[in-house]
């Protein structure tokens, strides 16, 4: 629709329902609701794929810990096979503690969607300033064979974010560098009511 065109909008209340408007204008809200959204995705699903990469870290090392404590122990009290014994009953009860992990992170997500999702029109005013563009910015300069970091990504995307986080893919490591830097650059939102 070229700019300046006239745009039919239905307006409740009126004679003839609807009221001559700008294309513009109504192109601008749109967008600026599709910005909004980009920034609350880009800043959400980098927090989670931090959050995901630093809890499996952290399972990994409590089952190592667990697991040299207590086949030591048993190897101490009980001998080397018993030690052995401990150290196969702890690994195998690592896939188990990854899903559940797995299920909270998920959980996390979802629920944060959404309340983010529910007060979408509140947060919207608190993001006019300018530096929350420069992560899309950064989010376009790369180019992943998943959906982007600035759309709703389910479980199994974040999961592959987070996977390229882990190996330390040198892109994705690059990526998110930028995108931390970029967080940590955001000014503090804070509501009306907070001085």
């Amino acid at each position: 629709m070229p700019a300046g065109a006239i745009l039919l909008v239905e307006k409740k209340g009126s004679n003839t329902g609807y009221e001559i408007g700008n294309a513009k204008t109504a192109i601008s809200q749109n967008e600026t609701g599709e910005r909004e959204k980009k920034i609350i995705n880009a800043i959400l699903n980098t927090s989670i794929i931090l959050m995901s990469t630093l809890m499996n870290a952290f399972t990994e090392v409590m089952v190592n810990t667990t697991d040299a404590m207590a086949s030591g122990m048993a190897e101490a009290i009980n001998g080397k096979e018993a030690g052995d014994q401990v150290h196969r009953e702890v690994k195998q009860k690592l896939p188990e503690v990854d899903k559940k992990m797995k299920k909270l992170i998920s959980d996390v997500r979802k629920d944060v969607y959404i309340q983010i999702g529910q007060k979408t029109k509140e947060i919207a005013p608190l993001l006019s300033n300018h530096t929350f563009d420069n992560g899309l910015k950064i989010i376009e300069k790369y180019h992943f064979q998943l959906p982007t970091l600035t759309e709703e990504l389910d479980d199994d995307a974040l999961s592959h974010y987070a996977k390229l986080l882990a190996s330390e893919d040198s892109i994705f490591v690059e990526l998110f560098k930028e995108l931390t830097g970029w967080l940590n650059s955001l000014p503090k939102l804070s509501s009306k009511g907070e001085k």
